[in-house]
Formats: C-alpha cells, structure tokens, sequence
C-alpha cells in the first residue's frame, strides 16, 4: 500500500481508445502527489509495472472517500517546485519534490457520467491519494454456485 498525504487531482477528462476495431472509454486523471521519501517512488514505478491498482481519494477535510475503477498508471515524472512556507517578510521557500502522474481507467457506458460527476468534488483541493494491489476479488464478481444433479 502506498499513500500520499498531499495530493492534488489537476485534470481529468473522458477519453477513447481504439483496441482491435473496438472503441474503449476511459477516464484520464492528472494529478500531483507531494512526495516524502525516495521510497516512494520505487513503490510508485512497482505499480505502475504491476498494471491494474486500486486507487481511493480521500477528501482531508470532509472525510469523504472515492474508490476509482481498476486504474493504471502511465510513465510519471519527479519534479520540484518552490514552496512558500509562511506569510510575510518571514516566509521561507522551501524546495518540494512530488510525482506527475497520469492515471487511467476504464469507463462502463452506463457509470461513465457518474464517475466524472463524482470525482468532480476531488478536484483541485488536497486530498489522501492510496494505491493498493488490485485483489481478484476486486475484479472478479461473485459467481454463484450452480447445482448439479
């Protein structure tokens, strides 16, 4: 499991993929992930070469939680940016390091327009981003049991 405190959903938007004359709706999500340690990152490039991952936003504020669909991440990029900590004549600027990440899943015709109004409360505040290893039982539904006689 990995978790970052200071996330920030910048972007997302539908998209569409052609796979094999088939037509695949997708949610494309860019997002800053404030960055603690180095270990992070070789968390974060382990999920990304895995695939399939559990995402969860988790709004700091209100306590709301969002489970994204099945999600893969893209190639990423650390990067820094300047930081002010502090008001007035006494701020200081701090250097920051933070992962880009671009995220995409797999959008269901009939959920398409409840995800993206959904995740629109999520976007563009600080939120808890948690990646997890997608379990079978996160994939797969339950199958019933048939009786044979």
């Amino acid at each position: 499991m990995l978790t970052f405190e200071k996330a920030i959903i910048k972007k997302y938007w539908p998209a569409e993929d052609k796979v094999d004359e088939e037509i695949v709706r997708q949610l494309v999500i860019q997002a800053e992930a404030e960055l603690d340690n180095s270990m992070q990152v070789g968390e974060l490039y382990n999920h990304m070469v895995r695939g399939l991952i559990k995402v969860s936003l988790l709004d700091n504020l209100t306590g709301e939680e969002y489970v994204l669909p099945p999600v893969t991440i893209k190639p990423f990029n650390v990067k820094q940016k300047k930081v002010k900590m502090g008001k007035g004549m006494d701020a200081e600027i701090v250097k920051t390091e933070y992962a880009a990440l671009t995220l995409v899943c797999r959008l269901k015709e009939n959920k398409a327009s409840q995800i993206l109004a959904d995740l629109y409360s999520f976007f563009n505040i600080q939120l808890q981003l948690t990646m997890t290893e997608l379990q079978l039982q996160d994939t797969v539904e339950q199958i019933p049991e048939v009786d044979e006689e």
